[in-house]
Formats: C-alpha cells, sequence, structure tokens
C-alpha cells in the first residue's frame, strides 16, 4: 500500500469527513432509511387499512421528500461556493494524482468480505469518472441523481394513494420505487468517501 491512502485514514481518523458532504452522504443514507420505514408501513396499512400506519406512510413520503430537497439544495450551494472559489480546479488536479488502487486496497481492509465489493467498485467508478469528466461533472451527474431519486417518491407517493383509493395493491411500484432508494447510500453515501480522498490527498 502506498502513501496516499495512508495519509487520507491519517486524516479522516484526525477530523472525520469533511462537511459539507459528511451532510450530503447522511441525507442519502437516510434516503434508504426512510425507504425500509416506508415499506413497514405501507404493509401494515395493507394489512389493517383502518388503522393509523397509512398516515404513518404519507408523512414518512413528505419527510423523504424534505430529506431529498435538503440534499439538492446542499449540492448546489457547495457547486456554487467551489465555483466562485475556484476548487473544481485543485481537485480535478488532486484526482489526476489519485491512485486508485491504493485507496481502494486501503479501503478494502475494513470490509466484511463479499464476491461482489459494491463500496469499492462504487469508489472505483466515482474516481474514475472524476479522473474522465472532472470533479465538477461528476457532481453534476450526482445532482441529476437526486432529482430523480426525488423524481422516484413523488411517483411512489402517488401509486401509494391511488392504491389507498382504488384498493387495487401496487406491490411493484413499491418494489421498483424501494430498490431504487435502497441503492442511493452505495452512490452517494460513498460520495464522503470519495471527496475525502481528494480533499485530504496532501494532508
Amino acid at each position: 500500500m502506498g502513501v496516499q491512502a495512508e495519509r487520507v485514514f491519517a486524516a479522516v481518523a484526525e477530523r472525520g469527513f469533511p462537511d459539507p458532504w459528511a451532510a450530503f452522504g447522511e441525507h442519502l443514507s437516510w434516503e434508504a432509511a426512510f425507504a425500509v420505514q416506508l415499506k413497514d408501513r405501507i404493509d401494515a396499512a395493507r394489512k389493517g387499512p383502518n388503522g393509523p400506519a397509512a398516515d404513518e406512510a404519507l408523512e414518512l413520503f413528505a419527510r423523504k421528500a424534505a430529506n431529498l430537497e435538503a440534499a439538492g439544495r446542499l449540492l448546489a450551494k457547495v457547486t456554487e461556493e467551489y465555483d466562485a472559489t475556484g476548487t473544481w480546479a485543485i481537485l480535478d488536479e488532486r484526482a489526476a494524482r489519485l491512485d486508485v488502487a491504493d485507496m481502494t486496497e486501503r479501503w478494502a481492509r475494513g470490509l466484511v468480505h463479499h464476491p461482489f465489493p459494491i463500496a469499492l467498485r462504487s469508489l472505483e467508478f466515482n474516481w474514475g469518472y472524476m479522473k474522465e469528466h472532472g470533479v465538477r461533472a461528476f457532481y453534476e451527474m450526482t445532482a441529476r441523481y437526486v432529482a430523480d431519486l426525488a423524481e422516484n417518491t413523488a411517483r411512489w407517493r402517488a401509486a401509494f394513494v391511488v392504491e389507498r383509493e382504488s384498493g387495487v395493491v401496487d406491490r411493484i411500484t413499491t418494489m421498483e420505487a424501494d430498490l431504487a432508494s435502497e441503492e442511493a447510500p452505495m452512490h452517494c453515501d460513498i460520495c464522503k468517501k470519495t471527496i475525502a480522498g481528494l480533499l485530504y490527498l496532501d494532508g
């Protein structure tokens, strides 16, 4: 293992993940957490249509939507700040120097073994995208992804409302929308690990 990963991990140990990226990652972890809770409340509403579960599900949909709105605002704000300060150029230079193999080798040490290490593959993709297209372009893509997650939430909520009104259970929309939400942390909570590698590359 080379010196880059050791330097980055030492910085994380001392300072933690940098804001606002730590907060952004938490938003996208909550995206999956809200989906898990929603499945539970939707299932309860189907089993007990006269109970409180349906209203609880609608409240969770509102919280899920608000969480994604906050993530989008945060990303827009930091993009504007980095535009003003020239930070993107600094990050592009660091991305060009970053040793992806060194970084992923270090991250792998803390993972539970699985034949498809999705967290490592996500890190590799993120850094590769940044190297090829630029760091700002990566976060432009991420902003579109967050917007798509918001549309996914709206579609799921609308389907649940129709289900409640019609009495026809819509398991497919729940399955699809839940899967989209549960995937989010592997893309965007991973983002805070990705950007930490650049921000802390030189210590």
